[in-house]
């Protein structure tokens, strides 16, 4: 099984070993992880502050970035 797998920048700069051993459990199980390298912010962090023009802006862009890797 292929997954596309998304880690999100709180636990890119804060508990980045979580992302590592999710690719490790996910591989242990037999799946093909596929991580975009192109990935950014997912927009969450400025909608929840208010900023909801600027979290929608890079919530396209993410979902056009996933939508271009479908597996």
């Amino acid at each position: 099984m292929r997954v596309s797998l998304f880690i999100t920048c709180l636990v890119d700069q804060l508990w980045s070993a979580i992302g590592v051993s999710t690719v490790e459990v996910l591989r242990r199980v037999g799946c093909e992880v596929q991580f975009d390298e192109r990935q950014t912010c997912c927009g969450q962090p400025a909608f929840n502050t208010g900023y909801r023009s600027e979290a929608r802006q890079l919530a396209e862009r993410f979902v056009r970035t996933f939508e271009e890797k479908r597996c």
